[in-house]
């Protein structure tokens, strides 16, 4: 028979959780082990080493993988783990009052996430239709620039004049190209599914860079597993993507290091990493580095990797960074394998 004073404790336990403190446990003396009081010996099994096997989700119990919490806990009560931790009527109380604030934590902190997402997509949306917007404006005054210059070079041939009218024609061509990649960040092209061969367009997109690998010394590598088939998605993106990662890999490589571009599976989806053995990035530099604008080089308007992470996202897929100072840098897309085995 539990003490008043156990009582307490939980009364206690629940105040704490009034005030927002979720991190709270009511402790429980009694909980066994149940791989332990079963004989279990599955150490592939995602409870073994942890407490209270009924709240873990595909769980080996009974020979077979079973399923989340909510659709096990009915026959978890009846287990005899269940009834020898919680003892009697209080005892179970106090179990569900832990699980009710780990479910109370989890369902937080997934609202805090997506209103996150929600502002974000806000934000960005609104900075798109803003850098549309300037783009559309400044794109007609700079092609009746670039006609100007043009007509007067011809006009005025052998003049001294032509210098500086060829200076405005390279400035306005940089313009209209800063444009273009300011109306890719602020639109997107509609999606042209079809079947993919990833080693494929790796293989097309690295050869338009072996030329500036060689320049730079830099050895420029493939690795596909052998196992690969093609994916359905849109192929003319992903190349774009890859295009992106393997310019930004090689800007920051120099002689002796090495790019690899590398394809495999990863569970469900398809791995496609571009890897090099460059100066790494901080820490502080990795929490900004997908943010539009935001740019370490000299020269670009810091939009490519923000233009990145969106395509993949419209891909179906995700985008990870893994870095650490003087160590390289790897940027990770997994993408859906669609239709594909």
């Amino acid at each position: 028979m539990k003490t008043p004073d156990e009582l307490q404790t939980l009364k206690e336990k629940m105040r704490a959780v009034q005030t927002g403190n979720y991190d709270v446990e009511a402790d429980n003396p009694k909980i066994i082990r149940c791989w332990e009081r079963l004989g279990c010996d599955r150490t592939d099994c995602p409870a073994y080493g942890r407490l209270r096997c009924w709240s873990i989700a595909g769980t080996s119990c009974h020979g077979e993988v079973q399923g989340r919490f909510a659709q096990k806990i009915g026959d978890c009560r009846e287990c005899v783990v269940y009834k020898e931790s919680c003892g009697d009527d209080i005892g179970e109380l106090i179990e569900i009052f832990n699980q009710m604030t780990k479910d109370i934590k989890y369902d937080f902190l997934e609202r805090l996430r997506a209103d996150g997402e929600a502002a974000k997509k806000e934000r960005l949306a609104e900075l798109r239709a803003m850098v549309a917007a300037v783009a559309h404006e400044t794109r007609n005054p700079l092609h009746s620039i670039g006609m100007a210059a043009s007509f007067l070079k011809k006009k005025y041939q052998e003049e001294p004049a032509t210098e500086f009218l060829t200076i405005i024609e390279d400035e306005v061509g940089k313009i209209r190209d800063l444009i273009a990649i300011f109306l890719s960040f602020s639109r997107s092209s509609p999606l042209e599914s079809g079947s993919c061969d990833l080693g494929a367009i790796a293989a097309d997109v690295m050869e338009q860079f072996l030329a500036l690998a060689k320049e730079r010394r830099v050895d420029l590598r493939l690795q596909s597993a052998d196992d690969l088939v093609p994916i359905v998605s849109d192929a003319a993106r992903i190349g774009d993507c890859l295009r992106n990662l393997l310019e930004n890999a090689l800007e920051v490589s120099g002689k002796g290091d090495v790019v690899t571009v590398l394809i495999d599976r990863d569970g469900d989806m398809m791995r496609l990493a571009v890897q090099d053995s460059g100066p790494g990035i901080s820490e502080v530099e990795q929490q900004e580095i997908f943010k539009p604008f935001y740019t370490t080089k000299v020269h670009g308007p810091g939009l490519g990797l923000a233009i990145v992470e969106r395509t993949v996202k419209e891909l179906g897929g995700s985008i990870e960074l893994r870095s650490e100072p003087g160590k390289g840098a790897s940027f990770i897309l997994r993408l859906p394998r669609g239709n594909g085995s």
